[in-house]
C-alpha cells in the first residue's frame, strides 16, 4: 500500500498523542538492567514480519527484547501478523515484574510487547509499518525508558524525544525514522494494542472528542464456539487476499483464486490456502472469524442459508467494509 494511500485513508487521525498515566521510570530501569545482565543473548536484531512468513532481519543496532510475542517464543523479534498461534507473554517478563505491570494497566488486548534499543550513532531509513494503525484495529504505544537528547523520533520532519516513563501513542502507518547520535542506548517499551472502545480511555478528552472515528476500526471480542462439521468447508479467494498487506479493495478485482479451506483442527479451525495451513480462526460471533495474530481487518465467514454454503470475505479500514461472497463445498470431517 502506498503512503499517499495511507495518508488518504488516517486523514484526521494524529501522529502522537501522549495518554495517560506516566509511570515511576526507576523501577522499569532496573527491570531493563536486569534483562539486559540476565539474558543479554536474548536481546536480538529487530525483524519484520512479512507476508510469506520470512522475517527479514534489520542491519542496525537496533536489538529487541520480546515480553510478548506469537507463541510466546523469545526469539520472535518482531511484531507478528496472522499465523497458526496466539500472542503470548513470553519468560522474559518473569525478571521484568514492573515492565509487566504495564502491560497489564493497559486496557485492550495486547499483541506483541517488546523493549527496542537503538544503538549509538545508529540513523534508520524512513518508512511506514503497513497497517500498523488505528485505521486497521492496531495501536502502538511507546513507553520511553532510557532517553537521551541526541535520540530522536521523527513524523515527517518534526523530531520528538519523549520523557521517560510517559505513554505515548504514535500513529507509526505514517512516515517515520528514528536516529540516535549520541554515545548510548535509547530504550523504549513498545506495546502493540489490538483497538478496543477501551483503550480511548487513555486519551485525553480533548483529542478523543476530536478523533475521527469512522477511520477508526474496533475489534470484537471473542466469541465462545464449538467447532462442528458445518464450518469444514473449501472455497476460493482471490490472491491478493491471502496477502493482509493488500491495499484496501483489492480482492474485489478481477484476478487469479486460489483454492482455501476451513477445517477442525483439535478445539479449533484452522483456514489453508493451497494445501497449507495459514492461519487460525478465532470466533467473533455469527460464524465470522478473524485470523488468529491478527484484526477484524480481514475475515471469513461460513453461512448455510438453506441450499449450498458460501464463505463471505470481508475486509475493513475504519467504518468501512467491504464484501464479497463465495461458492463453498461442504468437506467432510
Amino acid at each position: 500500500m502506498s503512503v499517499e494511500t495511507i495518508a488518504d485513508a488516517q486523514a484526521g487521525i494524529p501522529d502522537v498523542v501522549r495518554l495517560t498515566p506516566d509511570f515511576d521510570v526507576a523501577p522499569l530501569v532496573r527491570d531493563v538492567q536486569a534483562l539486559r545482565k540476565e539474558q543479554a543473548a536474548d536481546w536480538r536484531l529487530q525483524k519484520t514480519f512479512v507476508t510469506d512468513d520470512e522475517l527479514v532481519e534489520t542491519e542496525l543496532d537496533w536489538h529487541i527484547m520480546p515480553l510478548r510475542s506469537t507463541g510466546g517464543d523469545k526469539a520472535r523479534t518482531d511484531p507478528g501478523g496472522p499465523g497458526l498461534a496466539p500472542f503470548a507473554d513470553t519468560s522474559h517478563t518473569e525478571l521484568a515484574p514492573h515492565l509487566h505491570a504495564v502491560m497489564r494497566s493497559i486496557p485492550s488486548p495486547l499483541r506483541s510487547v517488546r523493549l527496542m534499543a537503538l544503538g549509538p550513532d545508529t540513523y534508520g531509513p524512513d518508512h511506514f509499518d503497513n497497517k500498523y494503525a488505528l485505521t486497521w484495529g492496531i495501536a502502538r504505544l511507546h513507553v520511553p525508558v532510557i532517553t537521551l537528547p541526541e535520540a530522536k523520533l521523527f513524523f515527517g520532519e518534526t523530531p520528538y524525544v519523549w520523557q521517560a516513563g510517559s505513554l505515548w501513542f504514535g500513529n507509526f502507518a505514517r512516515t517515520h525514522r528514528i536516529e540516535n547520535s549520541g554515545s548510548t542506548h535509547r530504550v523504549h517499551f513498545v506495546l502493540d494494542v489490538q483497538v478496543t472502545e477501551a483503550l480511548f480511555d487513555l486519551f485525553p478528552a480533548k483529542v478523543r472528542a476530536e478523533l475521527p472515528f469512522d477511520k477508526i476500526m474496533l475489534n470484537r471480542e471473542e466469541r465462545p464456539l464449538r467447532p462442528s462439521p458445518r464450518h469444514q468447508v473449501a472455497f476460493e479467494v482471490p490472491k491478493s487476499f491471502t496477502d493482509w498487506e493488500e491495499a484496501d479493495g483489492e480482492f474485489l478485482t478481477d484476478q487469479p483464486r486460489v483454492p482455501a479451506e476451513i477445517r477442525t483442527q483439535g478445539d479449533g479451525l484452522v483456514l489453508s490456502y493451497e494445501g497449507a495451513p495459514y492461519a487460525g480462526l478465532v470466533h467473533i460471533g455469527d460464524d465470522e472469524f478473524r485470523f488468529q495474530g491478527w484484526t477484524d481487518e480481514r475475515t471469513v465467514q461460513v453461512v448455510h442459508d438453506g441450499g449450498r454454503p458460501h464463505v463471505v470475505l470481508r475486509t475493513r479500514a475504519g467504518k468501512q467494509v467491504r464484501t464479497l461472497a463465495v461458492p463453498a463445498t461442504p468437506q467432510s470431517v
